[in-house]
């Protein structure tokens, strides 16, 4: 299964709607080719002397990198320059999907009403958002992932699932594989013959990584979970779609209301670095706790240790922070992955991290990944 299947949530663009996306992707290979290398250039003829000369020694923390680079015009550009094609992205996938917008409600409670429905969706009227997604616009996306307009509107989810698209795209992630796919191989690859019957999906989004699991183990039980309505309902949507069985639920990653001992594999996909710390200690918790004895909890997530990083690519990574409203980036790539699993109760023989590649080449992804001892 391609990352980008086609299925009736979509939202094709007309002509010159894909002109301006088009001109989008070329803006941000331009931006992130040409402009964004130049960066340490900037700072290695300019800023970094600067510095040497006015301390007297080069600078020993991303802080003091952040103080000669902030002020500099040529780096500003650049940042405006990114700022300007990150909310040029949302604009042009966001055309389409308001011109479509009815279309897209109507196809909602279609699929959602059929009487073949294969999957469930559980929605909590008295749920709380948190903040940090009901009032972070999280890599600047229209609206906040909590952007909902009441019942049956699925704009939020249509907007992550086109925005992510395009965004993957632009910085040179192929799209022939979904991270569902990647980690698919990497539990046949380490954990032969494991089979699950049942599947929990944290931090779903529009669960473009959820389907995956339910098309490679037809024979399995697959959940999802995600805090925010409007991605919900479109995740649903999107699966009663592509025809495959998700349940999805209005949940915490950290208090997933399961049952103990329920699920045989627990999955999240590029969540960790869009929660605070305690909810992501809690999500590895409730991954001990609701997984049976021998099942497996698998945390994937960006190539982003900053310990591996040079002092430069410390301060530059933050860009997203500062920038691209992603206000826990660094407390995700400076927490102790490892510690992670043992502090929720996992034996350290049974923990494994490190970067697992994209089948194209194209990304290395940093994966965590436990298992349960059995009884």
């Amino acid at each position: 299964m391609v990352r980008n299947p086609s299925h009736e949530m979509l939202s094709p663009p007309s002509h010159d709607e894909l002109a301006l996306q088009q001109y989008v992707l070329s803006l941000k290979h331009h931006v992130g080719r040409q402009i964004q290398p130049r960066k340490r250039d900037i700072y290695e003829q300019r800023g970094k002397p600067a510095f040497e000369k006015t301390h007297g020694r080069a600078p020993e923390s991303w802080r003091e990198i952040g103080d000669v680079m902030l002020s500099d015009p040529d780096y500003q550009m650049s940042i405006a320059l990114n700022t300007m094609a990150q909310d040029l992205m949302w604009e042009s996938v966001a055309d389409p999907i308001y011109r479509n917008i009815d279309t897209l409600g109507e196809s909602y409670w279609r699929l959602t009403n059929s009487p073949d429905k294969k999957g469930s969706l559980e929605l909590d009227p008295d749920f709380e958002v948190p903040k940090g997604i009901k009032e972070v616009a999280i890599h600047r996306q229209v609206g906040t992932y909590a952007y909902d307009r009441g019942e049956g509107d699925v704009t939020a989810g249509a907007l992550y699932e086109g925005g992510g698209n395009i965004y993957s795209m632009g910085i040179g992630v192929g799209t022939g594989y979904s991270k569902g796919e990647i980690i698919q191989a990497f539990l046949k690859d380490r954990y032969p013959g494991f089979e699950p019957k049942r599947i929990l999906d944290i931090g779903c989004s529009a669960g473009s990584s959820s389907t995956p699991y339910a098309m490679a183990y037809p024979d399995s039980e697959v959940h999802a979970i995600d805090v925010a309505p409007g991605l919900l309902r479109y995740a649903h949507a999107r699966a009663e779609s592509l025809g495959v069985a998700v349940h999805f639920h209005q949940r915490s990653a950290d208090d997933t209301k399961f049952p103990d001992n329920y699920f045989d594999l627990v999955v999240s996909h590029n969540a960790m670095h869009e929660m605070p710390q305690r909810v992501t200690e809690g999500m590895f918790k409730e991954s001990y706790r609701i997984l049976k004895p021998g099942g497996i909890a698998v945390h994937q997530d960006l190539r982003l240790r900053f310990n591996d990083f040079p002092l430069f690519e410390q301060f530059d990574f933050r860009w997203d922070q500062l920038h691209n409203n992603e206000p826990y980036l660094v407390t995700y790539a400076t927490n102790d992955p490892d510690d992670l699993f043992l502090q929720a109760g996992f034996p350290k023989e049974n923990i494994w991290s490190g970067l697992v590649d994209q089948p194209d080449g194209t990304m290395k992804w940093f994966v965590l990944v436990a298992q349960k001892p059995d009884a």
